[in-house]
C-alpha cells in the first residue's frame, strides 16, 4: 500500500478543515458569551480608537508634535463626546421616567376609556334588531296567553285562590320587556371588566419601560467607563510608524475606518432630520428618539424600521385626539429613514465591507444573540474584520469567499 493512499483528497481536507473551523466558532461563541462583560468595553474601544487614530497620525506623522502630547489632545476628545453623551443619555432617561409615570399614565387611560366606549356603542344591536328581538318575545309569549283557561262560559264557577307553581299563567308581558342583549354579551366579553384589565396592564407596561430605560442607562454609563480605560491603554500603546507597515492590520484598519466614519456621518444626519420632524410636530420626547434613531442606525436592515415604530405609543397617548398627526409622525419620519437608506447610503458606501446581505442578516442574529443590542450594532464591522482576516490565509479564503456571496467554484474572488 503505498503511502499517498492514506493522505486525504482536496475535497477532504476542504471537508475536514470547515469541520475545524465550525467547531472553533462554536468554541469561540461559547468563549465570547461568557466574557462579554469584558470583550464588550474593549471591542467598543477597538473601533473608537479606528475612528480616531487619523488625528493621532495627524499630529505624530505631520505636525511632529511628541507622542504624549498627541494622545492626551486625543483622548480630551474622546472623553468629552462620551460625557456629552452620557448626559443627554441621562437627561433623557429621566424625561422618560416623568412622563411615563404621570402624564403618559393618565392620557392612556383616557384613550383605553375611549376606546371601550366606541366598542360598547359599536357592540349594541341596531334597532331594527331591537324590534325585532321584541317580537320575537311576544311570539313566544302569545302561546302561554294562548293556554289560558276560558273562563266566559262558567261566570258563576268559584275562582281558585292562586294558581300553582309552574302553571300556564306565567309572567309573559315581564319576559317581553327584556332588554336586547349585544354581540360582546352574546360572545360572554365583559367590556368594563376588560377596560380594566387592560388599563391596569398597560400601566405597569409604562413602569416597566421606564425601568428598563434606567436600568439601561445606568449600564451604558458603567460601560463607558471601562471603554474609556480600554482607549486610554489602546492610544498610549499605539506606534503609528509599525501600524502603516503592517499591511494586514492597515487594510483592516483603513475598511472599518471608512465603514464606520460613514455610518456615523449618516446616523447623525438621520438622527437630526427625525428629531427635528418630530419637534415639529410637538411630539414629546423628540431628543430621546433622535438619540434612539441615531443608534439603532448602525443596526443594519431592522434598526431603521425599529426607531420608526418606537415613538408609536407616545403618539397615540400624545395625539389620540388627531390621527392625522399620528400617522404623520410615523410616515415621515419613515420616508427619511427610506430614502437615506435605500437612496443615499448605497451611493456613499461604494463597495463597502464586500459582505452579502444574507451574511449581514445571519451575523446580526449571531452577535445579538451574544451579546444583545450592543453586538447588533457591532455586528457587520466585526464580520468584516475577521472576512479580511481569512482572506490572508489560503485555507480560509473559502469562507471569506462565502462571507462576500462567492460560492465555491466561481472564479472571482474579493480581496
Amino acid at each position: 500500500m503505498s503511502s499517498n493512499s492514506l493522505q486525504p483528497s482536496d475535497e477532504q481536507a476542504k471537508v475536514i478543515t470547515g469541520c475545524l473551523m465550525l467547531l472553533s466558532v462554536i468554541a469561540l461563541a461559547f468563549v465570547f458569551y461568557i466574557t462579554k462583560a469584558v470583550l464588550i468595553p474593549f471591542v467598543i474601544a477597538i473601533f473608537i480608537v479606528t475612528i480616531v487614530t487619523p488625528i493621532v497620525d495627524l499630529l505624530v506623522l505631520k505636525w511632529k508634535m511628541p507622542h504624549i502630547v498627541a494622545i492626551s489632545a486625543t483622548l480630551l476628545l474622546v472623553l468629552s463626546g462620551g460625557f456629552l453623551l452620557c448626559l443627554v443619555l441621562v437627561y433623557s432617561t429621566q424625561q422618560v421616567i416623568a412622563k411615563a409615570e404621570t402624564q403618559y399614565s393618565e392620557k392612556l387611560g383616557i384613550f383605553i376609556g375611549s376606546t371601550f366606549d366606541t366598542a360598547k356603542e359599536l357592540g349594541e344591536p341596531k334597532p331594527e334588531e331591537a324590534e325585532e328581538s321584541g317580537e320575537d318575545s311576544a311570539a313566544e309569549a302569545e302561546p302561554a296567553i294562548a293556554e289560558r283557561p276560558d273562563t266566559t262560559e262558567a261566570p258563576t264557577a268559584p275562582v281558585t285562590p292562586a294558581a300553582p307553581v309552574g302553571s300556564a299563567v306565567r309572567e309573559a308581558p315581564i319576559e317581553a320587556q327584556k332588554p336586547p342583549t349585544g354581540w360582546f354579551e352574546k360572545m360572554g366579553v365583559d367590556l368594563n371588566e376588560l377596560q380594566k384589565q387592560t388599563t391596569a396592564y398597560m400601566k405597569q407596561s409604562l413602569k416597566e419601560v421606564a425601568f428598563s430605560t434606567m436600568q439601561a442607562a445606568l449600564s451604558f454609563t458603567t460601560t463607558s467607563f471601562f471603554v474609556a480605560i480600554f482607549v486610554i491603554f489602546l492610544l498610549a500603546g499605539r506606534d503609528p510608524q509599525a501600524v502603516v507597515k503592517n499591511k494586514l492590520y492597515f487594510e483592516i484598519e483603513q475598511k472599518i475606518r471608512s465603514y464606520i466614519s460613514t455610518k456615523l456621518i449618516i446616523s447623525l444626519v438621520t438622527g437630526i432630520l427625525v428629531g427635528v420632524t418630530l419637534s415639529l410636530f410637538g411630539l414629546e420626547l423628540a431628543l430621546v428618539f433622535a438619540i434612539l434613531t441615531f443608534l439603532l442606525n448602525f443596526i443594519p436592515s431592522v434598526g431603521s424600521l425599529i426607531a420608526t415604530l418606537l415613538p408609536i405609543p407616545v403618539a397615540v397617548a400624545q395625539f389620540s385626539d388627531s390621527p392625522w398627526t399620528i400617522a404623520g409622525v410615523i410616515l415621515i419620519p419613515g420616508g427619511i429613514q427610506m430614502a437615506i437608506g435605500n437612496g443615499i447610503e448605497p451611493k456613499i458606501m461604494g463597495e463597502g465591507l464586500q459582505l452579502h446581505p444574507v451574511t449581514v442578516l445571519l451575523a446580526l442574529s449571531f452577535w445579538t444573540l451574544l451579546w444583545g443590542p450592543i453586538g447588533a450594532i457591532l455586528a457587520v464591522p466585526i464580520t468584516a474584520g475577521i472576512r479580511i482576516v481569512l482572506m490572508r490565509f489560503e485555507s480560509g479564503q473559502t469562507a471569506g469567499n462565502l462571507l462576500a456571496g462567492i460560492l465555491p467554484g466561481e472564479s472571482t474572488t474579493v480581496a
